[in-house]
């Protein structure tokens, strides 16, 4: 985008584009984590990690070019996916066991999810606004 498209972008979306981004990153980057680096069979699972990079900038940059409620909904489903997988597969067994491996990009899956939750409220109450 050139500079003075840029401009041309209200503020409110590039810094929800920003945050989404961001989440979306850690999220891409546990995912990878998970299949690249410290993988549950043992062995790199590259059409996962594929999967997960693709989907990851599907996400992102669909994401500024679609309408509020969309984003909403968009940001929403990678938040509780996010949450729910962070906590179950990494923050539970932390607690349980002790951190290894994946456990720690885990909680910062966790955390991303967090983030997209209260961005998925901010734009939902947003468009109510």
């Amino acid at each position: 985008m050139a500079a003075t498209e840029l401009r041309a972008v209200p503020r409110t979306l590039r810094r929800d584009t920003t945050i989404f981004a961001a989440a979306m990153a850690m999220e891409t980057a546990h995912l990878l984590d998970d299949a690249l680096i410290d993988p549950q069979s043992g062995n790199a699972d590259v059409p996962d990690a594929i999967v997960a990079l693709l989907m990851g900038i599907v996400a992102v940059t669909a994401f500024a070019r679609i309408p509020v409620w969309a984003r909403a909904v968009l940001a929403g489903l990678f938040g509780l996916a996010g949450l729910v997988g962070g906590l179950d597969a990494h923050v539970a067994h932390a607690l349980e066991s002790g951190a290894s491996g994946g456990d720690f990009s885990g909680f910062g899956h966790a955390a991303a999810g967090l983030v997209l939750l209260a961005l998925s409220a901010t734009l939902a109450l947003r468009r109510q606004g």
